[in-house]
């Protein structure tokens, strides 16, 4: 059965490559809305029981003029524009369909612990927490739901950053007083990734020995719901929103790529969300700013970082440089105008001084960057005190870095990580 919210507004693509702009807009008026392709047939579309329709388009509109009367012929309001801005599809919203703003973050909360105590009833659910913001606030909402019912595993493959297993099983387990079970798997993960320099290989065992690892945990829960912290854009992202298939920006593992033969009914309460709606819902939950303001984390974590060979004295050195870049980031007031920085590993070698003798040592390369949908990304321009300020503390702090370097190249042509 598809959940139906209140003052549902769908926007149709027909083309329109600001489409999600225009979604954010809207729902920051407390309205709700969905996207979805103009491939999706009317019936599917009513399955919302929406309030409006409105028809978002460049040129596409005009070549499927069939599909688009489908639309108009509804008995809702449609807004049908070309070049509109965010004002006028609001406009729309509260004047025509008469929305009152009634989707809030209490709201929500409210009837997504309803939603999960519908669907698991006395049932166990497992979920796998990263520590990230989506699986964490997922983890928050869905104990809210159901308490001692849910069991969270949290696996530490080794490549976490500087104390995050200490600081997520205190958050989740002393605070929130959750059911976690702590898998320290760092030989078991380390050891096949040794003598490994191939990048894909890399995510490929990593991947892969994620899922046995957390399989072998979960099934001593014997629970028969997976919770998941997918988020709207996850979907977004791996459905061709303009009807073209080539326009799929990225297959989410959490969306496509879960085995078929799969055991589990999934939990996603936050599948309706933008990530900025999880972390509004994860401090109304009581999660902590560190938590709820951290950046994004590639899933492989610092196995993408570390280029080349994973070697554990590779990991403390770049644990050691990215704790002092993210400290500084912090200091300054630079970590909240940024959506990614990081430090990555390099295992080449320089000449440096050290306690006035000639030493040498590897190098670290630091990253910045802004991006509204991770396909493009531009370079942050940091202060270059504080770049300098980073750039002594690394080779001064951490033994065996004698150099450091800022990667100032956007993507593209580069990628957002190294690997």
């Amino acid at each position: 059965m598809v959940k139906q919210t209140p003052e549902t507004v769908i926007l149709l693509n027909f083309g329109c490559k600001d489409i999600q702009k225009f979604a954010r807009a809207i729902r920051a008026e407390h309205i709700y809305t969905m996207v979805m392709p103009w491939t999706t047939p009317v019936a599917r579309v009513m399955q919302e029981a929406p309030v409006g329709l409105i028809v978002c388009r460049d040129e596409a509109a005009s070549e499927h003029p069939a599909e688009l009367a489908a639309f108009q012929a509804l008995n809702i309001p449609v807004l049908i524009d070309k070049g509109m801005d965010a004002a006028a599809a609001i406009a729309f919203c509260k004047d025509t369909c008469k929305c009152q703003g009634l989707w809030t973050v209490d709201r929500f909360i409210e009837e997504a612990v309803a939603d999960v105590k519908a669907q698991v009833g006395t049932g166990k659910v497992v979920l796998g927490l990263s520590g990230g913001v989506d699986s964490s606030v997922a983890a928050a909402l869905i104990h809210k739901a159901i308490g001692k019912q849910l069991t969270c595993v949290f696996v530490n493959h080794g490549l976490l950053r500087l104390g995050e297993p200490e600081q997520v099983q205190k958050i989740f387990r002393d605070a929130f007083d959750m059911n976690l079970v702590y898998i320290d798997a760092t030989d078991r993960f380390l050891d096949k990734l040794a003598g490994v320099n191939e990048p894909e290989k890399k995510r490929k065992i990593i991947g892969a020995e994620f899922i046995d690892v957390f399989a072998e945990a979960a099934a001593k829960v014997d629970a028969p719901f997976l919770g998941q912290g997918s988020i709207y854009p996850d979907f977004l992202e791996s459905i061709p929103l303009d009807g073209n298939p080539n326009g799929v920006i990225k297959s989410h593992h959490n969306v496509g790529g879960l085995p078929e033969n799969l055991k589990f009914e999934l939990v996603e309460p936050l599948a309706r969300l933008f990530k900025d709606e999880v972390r509004a819902v994860g401090r109304k939950l009581g999660l902590p700013e560190v938590m709820i303001d951290r950046q994004p984390f590639p899933g492989p974590s610092l196995g993408v970082r570390c280029v080349g060979e994973i070697k554990r004295e590779y990991l403390r050195m770049l644990r050691e440089a990215d704790a002092i870049f993210t400290e500084e980031l912090r200091a300054s007031g630079w970590y909240s105008k940024t959506w990614q920085a990081f430090a990555a590993f390099l295992p080449v070698k320089s000449v440096g001084m050290l306690n006035g003798e000639r030493h040498y040592g590897y190098t670290i390369a630091l990253r910045a960057i802004n991006t509204s949908d991770a396909v493009t990304a531009q370079v942050v321009h940091l202060p270059w005190e504080l770049l300098e300020k980073v750039a002594i503390r690394i080779p001064t702090e951490v033994q065996g870095i004698s150099r450091v370097v800022f990667d100032c190249t956007p993507k593209p042509p580069a990628t957002i990580e190294w690997e």
